[in-house]
């Protein structure tokens, strides 16, 4: 993860034409911003005191949304402050493990008149592709703040997808082994690990369809009738997100109980067999026990032949039995 603080300002002027503002050129963007169809972007990385205090006295961001970046870990929103728009997201960032570990990234966006900033504390997979197509062509990303708002969050939503994709590929790969049937106590801690992780996804994801909702509204500054459509589209990204998620959540429920079964099913067929053995082993129990019972007068005592014939009875019988439960399929 990226933890130095660092800038990044990148300007749209009115030809299309993108101009880059250095470290020393930020109090520039106080006069491009008011320009008409300026459109002025600065990202930060890691905030530290003197960029909230850039925000404070350049941008004029509230006080309530400079506590939320010092505090963190909100929940996805958009706050409305006088003429600034202020957008709380995440996004996937790029996975650590093979094994679908994801982290989440925190985005804020504060979008206002010829302006956007947005801040983070980590590498965003999101902001770098839209940087680098507002570099490539700046026109065609950023012609309102808007449109930029709009890149942004779209490319966040979008990189939901990689990650549903990996977790219903290894869904289905749990399905195979539970028929397969393999160790249970491991695939449940799997099971139990994705279901932790579909919850995270949709704990972050349901307020983001809110967020989503509530720009589709046309009297916020951010939405006119050009880009009313593509934030359209980002609702509509968000809520196929979010059937994915819930579809597998569905078929993570459904490999649990079908895991639960397949251990049942073991359990019942071990019941099965012990229990085949004791009814077998529980016939030359009781002769046995018959013949303890030290009576004096037992006609079979005086017998010969009576210990084999009895120790053939007790074999007989247990073969029998055991045979019974053979074509049950008890053994």
């Amino acid at each position: 993860m990226d933890s130095t603080p660092k800038r990044t300002c990148l300007a749209r002027l009115p030809g299309g034409e993108l101009q880059v503002l250095g470290t020393k050129d930020l109090d520039k963007i106080d006069g491009l911003r008011k320009k008409p169809e300026h459109v002025v972007w600065l990202d930060i990385s890691s905030p530290a005191a003197d960029d909230l205090k850039l925000l404070r006295e350049e941008f004029a961001v509230h006080p309530l949304a400079l506590e939320d970046l010092e505090k963190r870990r909100q929940r996805p929103k958009l706050d409305t402050y006088a003429d600034q728009q202020i957008i709380v997201t995440y996004e996937v960032l790029e996975p650590s493990e093979p094994e679908g570990h994801f982290d989440l990234g925190e985005l804020h966006l504060f979008a206002g008149p010829g302006y956007l900033v947005s801040v983070r504390w980590q590498d965003s997979p999101a902001i770098a592709e839209v940087e680098r197509r507002f570099r490539e062509r700046p026109d065609g990303v950023a012609r309102t703040p808007g449109s930029l708002v709009y890149a942004i969050l779209d490319a966040a939503v979008d990189g939901f997808f990689p990650l549903l994709d990996r977790l219903s590929d290894k869904i289905e790969g749990l399905e195979g082994r539970i028929l397969a049937g393999g160790p249970t106590s491991d695939t449940l801690r799997i099971i139990l690990g994705l279901k932790r992780k579909l919850l995270e996804l949709r704990r972050h994801l349901s307020p983001q369809r809110d967020v989503a909702n509530a720009l589709l509204r046309r009297d916020l500054p951010l939405v006119d009738d050009t880009s009313a459509p593509y934030f359209q589209d980002l609702y509509d990204h968000t809520i196929r997100v979010l059937d994915q998620l819930d579809l597998q959540r569905d078929l993570l429920a459904s490999a649990l109980e079908a895991n639960l079964s397949v251990t049942s099913n073991a359990l019942n067929a071990v019941m099965k067999r012990l229990t085949a053995f004791t009814v077998v082993l529980m016939v030359p129990t009781l002769i046995a026990g018959i013949y303890g019972m030290n009576f004096h007068f037992m006609p079979e005592l005086s017998w010969p032949l009576g210990y084999p014939l009895v120790l053939g009875g007790m074999l007989v019988t247990m073969v029998g039995a055991a045979l019974f439960f053979r074509a049950r399929d008890w053994f």
